[in-house]
């Protein structure tokens, strides 16, 4: 049963494409729209941190200004949608600690008990970060 599903999912994911061109009169549903946000809440990320926001921009007026910053491709105003991932630039160990604080809050573990991998994140990402200044 685990061999099928795994094959679906490669399947699945071999078949996506980038959209050229979309029909500007027509609009992603309510509940496909709700599966993206599920699937997006769901991805991996490094440490399960995940870095960065997330906007779902449905606003045409609003599409229009971001549209130049996308070097003027007319997928941003003619999707119904336009979904921006926005790196977080200055994430560091606050954000570590509110992470650290939620995961003990969810599982209702002891801070001591994850404690060495909230220490370990904050160095590996300071340390990236000092890199990534210094290069």
């Amino acid at each position: 049963m685990k061999h099928t599903y795994m094959s679906n999912l490669i399947d699945t994911l071999k078949w996506r494409y980038a959209t050229k061109k979309f029909d500007a009169a027509k609009k992603i549903s309510n509940e496909d729209l709700e599966t993206i946000k599920e699937a997006i809440r769901l991805s991996a990320s490094s440490y399960g941190l995940q870095p960065y926001k997330i906007f779902i921009v449905e606003d045409l007026e609003l599409r229009a200004k971001i549209q130049p910053a996308a070097w003027g491709q007319s997928q941003i105003v003619d999707a119904s949608h336009l979904v921006v991932f926005a790196n977080i630039t200055n994430f560091g160990t606050e954000q570590i600690d509110a992470f650290m604080d939620n995961i003990v809050a969810t599982r209702n573990i002891p801070m001591e008990s994850i404690q060495g991998y909230g220490d370990f994140m904050k160095t590996t990402i300071t340390l990236d970060a000092f890199h990534r200044n210094v290069s």
